[in-house]
């Protein structure tokens, strides 16, 4: 079993707390590692999640009033998870983006 990084890293903020309290209902998910908060500087308003794809699964940029990365290792297809994190009713009024980040590509 990996370390419980996910629960002792840092804290979450209001909006990746809602993201993340979606993720723990779904299954394949190994670990999630909340990051740095930082606060936005720019005057943009809306909640925005962008899945970065990587090699052990998947990096979430959660924007709200700040933002925060969130790093969700998976043992299935991220991308079947993020399409259900898509799906979830609670999370309608973000905006959903996706990139890759793998080495070699």
């Amino acid at each position: 079993m990996p370390k419980p990084r996910g629960r002792e890293h840092s804290t979450l903020t209001e909006t990746a707390t809602l993201v993340v309290s979606e993720l723990t209902k779904i299954s394949g998910i190994k670990m999630v590692a909340p990051g740095e908060i930082r606060t936005n500087s720019r005057g943009a308003s809306g909640r925005f999640i962008t899945c970065v794809y990587t090699t052990a699964g998947f990096e979430l940029i959660i924007s709200g009033q700040s933002t925060q990365k969130v790093a969700v290792h998976t043992t299935v297809n991220p991308r079947a998870i993020f399409a259900t994190l898509k799906a979830s009713k609670k999370l309608r009024e973000f905006v959903f983006k996706e990139r890759e980040r793998k080495p070699g590509k």
